[in-house]
């Protein structure tokens, strides 16, 4: 809608998109879409996690080879669990806050823009504690 005017006066001409414009959907379905895509990789991340804190121990991450990325191929127990659960949870909150920036309540809005990024930083910071990866 807005852009009709820019794009005239640049002279740019935009390609048509794949998809029809979300502004057709409904506020709530949207903000729905929005978060089912992202709750996939949030639900891979929070289950783990959580069972890494509450039983102090976690498995090395199945999949194919990048779960062996977080936190290296053997078991953690204790506090490296624990930390290594923190890690995952905040991670999978991140995605959940991913999927919110992208909500139609999120535009113009610089904190909720920032706030993904802010988490994926803090899940890395807290990789710290447990060691270096073997």
């Amino acid at each position: 809608m807005q852009w009709h005017g820019l794009t005239q006066v640049l002279g740019v001409k935009m390609r048509r998109s794949l998809f029809p414009a979300d502004d057709s959907l409904p506020t709530w379905l949207h903000t729905l879409a929005c978060f089912l895509v992202v709750s996939p990789f949030a639900l891979l991340l929070l289950l783990p996690g959580t069972q890494a804190i509450l039983h102090r121990q976690l498995d090395p991450l199945s999949g194919p080879e990048i779960g062996q990325y977080f936190f290296g191929h053997d078991a953690l127990e204790g506090m490296r669990a624990v930390w290594a659960g923190l890690s995952l949870v905040i991670a999978a909150f991140a995605f959940i806050a991913l999927g919110l920036s992208f909500t139609r309540k999120a535009q113009g809005n610089w904190a909720l823009r920032i706030l993904p990024w802010a988490l994926f930083a803090a899940s890395a910071l807290l990789r710290v504690p447990i060691g270096p990866v073997r």
